[in-house]
């Protein structure tokens, strides 16, 4: 089996024990100190909830030469949600989400006259965000950070002429950490509609890394984006 495979299975396993340590500390804490919280989701009091999630990602990187959230991406995965309070909470998710950039600019071409130059950037995580929740009027706030691990990556561009792109010398950073901010509101008995915004904090690619002539700035490339998601707790 690959080494790249090997190694991405090991850091699945290895997110998958740090959602049954946080689930399992959160539990303990709980327990400890005899917080048993009004469930806003639920009229019945309990400690935590399970969810799955479904959404899209809207998705930019700043740092390259396009702008705007036109990369759209399967986003989906798992969440539990700990209740301190009737008010105060946690969650941590376990993701697979799909980020990256589109963007065309029409040039002309002394060969082929007008043409659009397409780019595609294909980036795909394991993502696990950890937000503390603040639940008021029927609305629940979020913010926190996430942790993402590189799955793989794409990368081509269709123009008139050739552009070498190689899987090495212009690869992204293998992990990425991002704020996250998000409203949740109840829609419809256990479902929800939560919408979230990311942004990295650290560079998912230096300049030295970004293709020739498809960089913008001096701080390297950062992802942007937005995600609209339906939860289904149980």
């Amino acid at each position: 089996m690959p080494a790249d495979k090997i190694a991405l299975i090991v850091t699945f396993v290895a997110m998958l024990f740090a959602v049954r340590r946080f689930v399992l500390s959160a539990v303990f804490f709980l327990m400890c100190t005899g917080v048993y919280a009004q469930n806003y989701y639920e009229e019945t009091p309990k400690v935590f909830d399970g969810g799955l999630i479904l959404g899209l990602n809207f998705a930019q990187v700043d740092g390259d030469t396009y702008y705007g959230f036109h990369k759209i991406g399967l986003h989906a995965g798992a969440q539990v949600y700990i209740h301190f309070t009737q008010r105060i909470g946690i969650t941590m998710d376990l993701l697979y989400s799909q980020k990256g950039s589109r963007g065309e600019t029409v040039l002309q071409s002394p060969y082929l006259g007008t043409y659009v130059t397409k780019y595609f950037m294909n980036i795909n995580y394991a993502e696990v965000p950890v937000t503390l929740h603040y639940k008021e009027h029927g609305f629940d706030f979020e913010a926190g950070l996430a942790y993402s691990r590189l799955i793989n990556f794409s990368e081509y561009i269709l123009s008139d002429k050739p552009v070498s792109i190689d899987p090495v010398k212009n690869a992204f950073g293998t992990t990425d950490i991002e704020y996250v901010v998000g409203l949740t509101t109840k829609v419809y008995k256990k479902f929800h509609v939560n919408a979230r915004y990311e942004y990295s904090v650290i560079s998912i690619r230096p300049n030295d890394r970004i293709p020739v002539n498809y960089g913008y700035g001096n701080n390297g490339q950062f992802n942007n984006v937005f995600n609209l998601r339906m939860i289904y707790l149980f």
